[in-house]
């Protein structure tokens, strides 16, 4: 698969996966705020790198990057307050270019999703389940999928340690 077409795969997917989140994370309440999980410290350590102060990218989105970005290789996180659906669909796919592989150890239950067969390090996603409180961390930039599956574990952790 061309990078062109993986890009767009990818950020299909996860504006696909955004328009499932329209509901509040807790039931009955208030959603939790995505630039609250995380600080600028906990991501810069995490990639290793210096990162810009949080920016909200959505009401139920934030993001975190590189100080001094380089072009499509900039590195950056973004952490998506979710939903039960986007959770469920993350863990089971629905369709065959999606698979899932299980995080463990990581809040109540997580699991990761990339592409089929897409060994990139920016095609995958983290989904996280804390009591009624659902997320999603993406790490994007590094090429590595087991380098940006561990930065994600990471910072998931830091996140629910907010929950």
């Amino acid at each position: 698969m061309n990078s062109k077409l993986t890009v767009r795969a990818i950020v299909g997917t996860f504006f696909a996966l955004m328009l499932c989140n329209c509901q509040p994370a807790y039931a009955g309440g208030p959603a939790a705020d995505p630039c609250s999980l995380l600080t600028e410290a906990q991501v810069s350590a995490a990639l290793g790198i210096n990162v810009d102060p949080a920016k909200r990218l959505a009401p139920t989105m934030c993001g975190w990057s590189a100080k001094q970005p380089n072009s499509s290789n900039t590195k950056k996180v973004a952490l998506l307050i979710s939903n039960a659906n986007a959770f469920g669909f993350a863990k089971t796919p629905v369709v065959s270019s999606e698979s899932a592989a299980p995080a463990t150890g990581i809040c109540d239950d997580a699991t990761y999703s990339f592409p089929t067969g897409n060994k990139s390090g920016s095609a995958t996603a983290l989904f996280v389940k804390k009591g009624n409180t659902y997320f999603t961390v993406h790490v994007y930039g590094f090429p590595d999928q087991a380098t940006a599956m561990e930065m994600e574990k990471t910072l998931a952790l830091k996140a629910c340690s907010k929950l």
